[in-house]
């Protein structure tokens, strides 16, 4: 320091920040900053997740790198105010891996809690939120990516922009299908089926509302491709993404590893098909007319704080989704549910 400067707390917490950004004297960076308010965030990135703006700060390129491999190849489609992401990555150790995180929401605060080092929080009112990561955990890219990044990126989203019904979505020439169902339902491995068969493909298991436009606009994440373990003993394809670690409940596969796949960032719907799996595969398929006021029950999946300024424009977006022919689909059998979907299209086209 040259003579004559006087050094002030934020010089020393800076000083502090960037020694435990290189991973050394977490006890220093704890005495000057114990809310580690001040670490510097060097690493910024901007992407456009579904379209939208997100930014992303961090002092560890490991959580630029993950974030890429989600939202590196989507580009900016709606001009809407930013959401923001800052994730920490500390050089605080941890016995155990991390586990899966609960899930709790107040008013406009969603906390993601792992345990006392893995953590975020979200304002869902401003669009900003934060996480706390420990170093073996932001090296476990699927846990950081699924549960954090996605997790509270797409949250934040939600409160803003769109409306996120548990759901896949499909199209066949140029008409779009939504597939509702809870879990166990068959969303994912009905998305597959049609998908091998030539259809388009938006999304496996999450399928989103742009509230402020009209119609029925959905969209989705057509990069990768979730499934359980278990949809290997259908498609023979996927058994080399399956993960042999007796915690891991979901495999990952990315669409380009499928170049005959066709895929897209948004349909409009044309149809929604609620699921129903059923247990014996003697058991005939079928389409059955789902009544008006069904629909609604089961589509608007609402589950924010209801002090949330959101709600009027979410139930304005389901009632547009409504408006679709909506039919159940009782089936067992996925190429025999892929045919009836097929002509169910197609008579469609022919009227």
């Amino acid at each position: 320091m040259s003579a004559g400067k006087e050094c002030t707390p934020n010089d020393e917490i800076r000083r502090a920040s960037t020694r435990i950004n290189s991973g050394i004297d977490h006890d220093d960076l704890v005495a000057f900053d114990p809310l580690f308010a001040s670490v510097p965030l060097p690493h910024k990135l901007v992407l456009f997740p579904y379209g939208f703006p997100a930014h992303i700060k961090t002092n560890d390129p490991t959580i630029i790198r993950a974030a890429e491999v989600i939202w590196g190849q989507f580009t900016a489609r709606f001009h809407e105010n930013p959401v923001e992401l800052r994730v920490l990555v500390s050089s605080a150790s941890c016995r155990h891996g991390p586990r899966p995180p609960v899930f709790r929401a107040q008013a406009n605060l969603f906390t993601v809690v792992s345990d006392g080092n893995n953590y975020g929080c979200c304002d869902l009112a401003t669009g900003f939120g934060f996480a706390h990561l420990t170093r073996n955990a932001a090296l476990r890219l699927d846990f950081v990516r699924y549960y954090f990044l996605e997790g509270m990126i797409y949250s934040l989203l939600d409160t803003q922009y769109i409306a996120t019904i548990h759901a896949a979505c499909v199209g066949r020439k140029g008409s779009g299908v939504l597939l509702v169902g809870e879990e166990g339902a068959g969303k994912s491995s009905l998305a597959y089926a049609c998908s091998r068969r030539g259809w388009t493909y938006v999304s496996d298991d999450a399928s989103s509302l742009v509230i402020r436009r009209k119609g029925r606009t959905v969209i989705g994440n057509p990069r990768a491709f979730r499934f359980r373990p278990s949809a290997a003993l259908l498609f023979p394809e996927l058994q080399r993404y399956v993960k042999h670690r007796a915690e891991e409940s979901m495999c990952e596969a990315r669409a380009e590893s499928f170049p005959k796949l066709k895929t897209a960032q948004e349909l409009e719907i044309q149809y929604v098909i609620f699921l129903k799996r059923n247990v014996f595969d003697d058991e005939e398929e079928s389409l059955t007319p789902v009544e008006r006021a069904d629909r609604f029950r089961r589509l608007f999946q609402n589950r924010w704080p209801p002090e949330l300024p959101i709600h009027e424009n979410r139930m304005a977006a389901i009632e547009r989704l409504i408006e679709a022919p909506a039919y159940e689909l009782s089936y067992c059998d996925l190429d025999r549910a892929v045919n009836l979907l097929e002509r169910l299209l197609d008579k469609q086209l022919q009227c």
